[in-house]
């Protein structure tokens, strides 16, 4: 049996698409991978279980503390009962660990003291006040910068991140694109796709929050009767998806789905969305994980202007980059559609960059190498 690998999460990991790809590389790799995640569902016990990623189950346990997503400092009583617990479990599984992986501040802040006699991987999916404006972000990041300092690795998802963590000194640095593997793509992994018709379809799968634009991209699309919205996902616009696909014919909401079935309903429909809120310093430095599918499927994609990847878009001519407006995105969703005959020849683009730069084998590669290094 390989060393023993615990990847923490502070999300219940259904789905977590960075979090699954990578347990499971590393558990084809010959270690032993166990997650442990913050269930933010309910309250509960300890409650353990597997998550299917692929061809494989993982074990995982579930740490029950509700709490809504994107809430701040109401989530705040939770959060520090997740992080006591974590302290607690991690004390008592300690000689069942080699390896620590945490993912972002939330997990490694207080786990990292826990890493005594182990090695400590800190993997940064969003860092946190690059651009700090109070006492308190400032602090926040000095604290990330000192946990990269101490951590035995530290893993970012583009290079432009590079630009966030310049003060640091981490002793070992790679980068982990946020790209699907073509093996997480099951034509029959259960997903009850809504429609029949021939009408343009567009996919959004993720968060549900209006930092995606989505509250203006459903009132566009309710409007309209030659296109159709498949939307799924989690977050404080669930109510009002699930409003508008029992009102508009168009619209179709699937909720929580598993990543398999993100991926298929992603490919059934013909164009993607990875649209958000270039006010945000971590949106403009982002590694959407639907430009990546994006690209995989072949499906051409509406991107901000401005935001993490939005220059291999243009660079490539691999869909619509539009201002963060209700309007800028309907022009932009209007311009995608006139190009309708260029949709084979970019598709067929997006697949060869894909292959060429961003696909998950080169992710492996450099995973399990990293892993090899400790």
């Amino acid at each position: 049996m390989g060393k023993k690998v615990c990847i923490i999460r502070s999300n219940p990991v259904r789905p977590d698409s960075r979090v699954e790809k990578e347990a499971w590389t590393l558990l084809k790799a010959g270690y032993d991978v166990r997650i442990l995640s913050w269930d933010r569902d309910s309250d509960h016990d300890e409650q353990n279980g597997f998550i299917s990623v692929a061809d494989t189950c993982i074990p995982i346990t579930w740490l029950g503390y509700k709490a809504a997503f994107n809430q701040g400092m109401k989530s705040l009583k939770p959060y520090l009962k997740f992080q006591f617990h974590m302290r607690k479990w991690l004390d008592k599984h300690k000689e069942e660990i080699d390896i620590i992986h945490a993912c972002d501040f939330d997990t490694a802040f207080f786990s990292q003291s826990k890493s005594k006699g182990k090695r400590f991987v800190f993997d940064i999916f969003d860092f946190l006040y690059g651009e700090p404006k109070s006492i308190l972000q400032k602090a926040v990041r000095r604290a990330q910068l000192n946990i990269i300092n101490r951590a035995d690795a530290t893993i970012i998802c583009t290079e432009e991140r590079k630009e966030q963590i310049r003060e640091a000194h981490p002793k070992r640095l790679v980068i982990i694109h946020n790209t699907p593997f073509i093996e997480q793509l099951q034509k029959n992994s259960g997903l009850n796709f809504k429609s029949s018709t021939s009408k343009i379809k567009v996919a959004y799968v993720g968060i549900l929050a209006d930092e995606r634009l989505l509250t203006a991209i459903g009132k566009v699309l309710s409007n309209r009767n030659d296109i159709e919205l498949h939307i799924g996902g989690f977050g404080p616009l669930e109510s009002l998806f699930e409003e508008l696909s029992n009102k508009c014919s168009n619209i179709f909401y699937y909720g929580r789905i598993p990543y398999s079935q993100t991926l298929e309903l992603e490919s059934k429909c013909d164009l993607m969305t990875a649209i958000y809120d270039p006010s945000i310093e971590n949106c403009r430095r982002a590694a959407p994980n639907k430009f990546y599918e994006s690209l995989m499927l072949g499906k051409p994609v509406l991107m901000t202007r401005g935001t993490g990847m939005s220059n291999v878009v243009e660079q490539n001519n691999l869909g619509e980059l539009i201002e963060f407006s209700e309007e800028g995105f309907e022009k932009g969703l209007d311009r995608l559609i006139s190009r309708k005959e260029e949709w084979p020849e970019i598709s067929n683009r997006m697949r060869a960059i894909y292959n060429e730069k961003y696909s998950w084998e080169e992710m492996k590669r450099r995973l399990v190498e990293l892993y090899s290094q400790l």
